[in-house]
């Protein structure tokens, strides 16, 4: 699988803020994820939020988005992709925020947890898909910290093998960031 990531930090830059008007709460009742219009066509985001969201998580979730790509949206080289295979596409982002306050207030903490989860998800063999995570300045209440947001894609032919593909993508990039993020968790923020 494609992976990398970047960091976004600065004046004018996107900052990952919780609550934002329109903020719906998915930690205290996770399968609200399945009646978002963003997922209505997409239950590999559904279950990627449920997931991201559940009591256990050591992470939640504050946005996300879906959309479809062209064959004109589509780098072939960032999918491992000829042009050939790459002729339309679905991608989608999530805002993912670490629950321990420690880990939300290290920037450290952050570029370790993208590191390792970049360094996993390279050695899964899933052509046509690629992964980013950006790590941004974040506000939950009123806690200054940082956060994440996932991007994930996927190109093909026919739209059957694109949501079959962005599927395993989003699954694998979810569990494997929270197994990472398991790894740096130690008490809760939220």
């Amino acid at each position: 699988m494609e992976a990398d990531w970047s960091v976004e930090i600065g004046a004018d830059l996107p900052v990952i803020a919780v609550p934002w008007e329109g903020f719906i709460n998915l930690r205290h009742t996770p399968s609200l994820a399945n009646r978002l219009e963003e997922t209505a066509t997409a239950p590999a985001l559904a279950r990627a939020l449920v997931t991201f969201n559940a009591a256990i998580s050591p992470v939640f979730t504050s946005k996300c988005d879906l959309w479809l790509l062209t064959s004109d949206d589509i780098d072939p080289l960032e999918f491992g992709a000829s042009r050939e295979q790459a002729q339309q596409g679905i991608a989608c982002y999530v805002d993912v925020v670490a629950r321990d306050a420690r880990v939300f207030a290290s920037f450290a903490a952050h570029e370790a947890w993208v590191r390792a989860t970049i360094a996993e998800l390279r050695e899964i063999e899933l052509p046509r898909a690629h992964v980013e995570y950006v790590v941004r300045a974040s506000s939950v209440d009123d806690h200054e910290g940082f956060a994440v947001t996932l991007y994930t894609a996927a190109c093909a032919v026919t739209e059957a093998d694109v949501k079959s593909i962005f599927h395993d993508a989003l699954e694998t990039a979810t569990a494997i960031t929270i197994r990472q993020a398991t790894k740096r968790a130690s008490s809760s923020i939220g």
